[in-house]
């Protein structure tokens, strides 16, 4: 593992990003929720962070609109047929709209949109996991002596991930017994509702998880969402 690590430390350097290899102990220095001797060595990104997902989007918005880009909301596309002209007709309910380029970003629904003009793209929306914890001492803790939020990290063993969630940690999980979801079509209703939680599928990662940083072990589970 730690000779992948190596490689992908001098691959992401050829790209020019500011990747290190440190020890388990600078580990724990950086990441208070460590058990060191749960890990041999570790990859350090000074770049790493993570975003509000709505944030962004929004923030994404004003700067298109501001270099002339006009967003239409709750327009759905209903078809999309290429002209004889070699232009694309994009039909929505509000009207049609004339384009040279149509870049599919729909997403959930990337498989409707592509059927839209023959293309069956090889995408699957899979169910995925993840739980958040109570308010941890830990966490509050490295707060008020740090300033700053307990950094973000990916444990390649447990398939996991983990970053702080207001006053407790996020964990979630690649589970190996991964389930597919609506395995053919995304209904156009859907709303991004929650579905049911199955905890023994994670239970695998979950258990690394909570050996690696054992703060999970003494602190209650607020939610599970799937």
């Amino acid at each position: 593992r730690m000779d992948w690590l190596r490689g992908v430390v001098s691959k992401g350097r050829y790209l020019g990003i500011d990747l290190e290899v440190i020890s388990a102990k600078e580990a724990a220095e950086l990441m208070p929720l460590i058990d060191p001797s749960q890990f041999v060595g570790a990859v350090r990104n000074k770049e790493d962070g993570h975003l509000d997902p709505s944030g962004v989007t929004h923030a994404y918005a004003k700067a298109a609109r501001k270099l002339g880009a006009e967003v239409e909301r709750f327009t759905k596309v209903e078809d999309i047929v290429r002209r004889p002209d070699g232009l694309w007709r994009v039909i929505t309910n509000k009207g049609d709209v004339i384009a040279e380029h149509v870049v599919n970003a729909g997403g959930l629904w990337a498989r409707e949109v592509g059927r839209m003009v023959g293309l069956e793209l090889p995408v699957l929306a899979m169910e995925h996991m993840y739980l958040i914890t109570e308010d941890m001492p830990e966490v509050a803790d490295w707060n008020k002596k740090t300033g700053t939020e307990i950094i973000h990290a990916v444990d390649f063993d447990g398939e996991l991930y983990l970053r702080q969630e207001r006053g407790g940690m996020l964990m979630g999980t690649y589970e190996k017994a991964n389930k597919v979801w609506s395995e053919f079509q995304t209904p156009w209703n859907f709303g991004h509702e929650l579905l049911e939680p199955d905890i023994d599928r994670i239970a695998p990662s979950l258990e690394v998880g909570f050996r690696h940083f054992p703060a999970f072990q003494k602190t209650g589970i607020k939610q599970i969402i799937n």
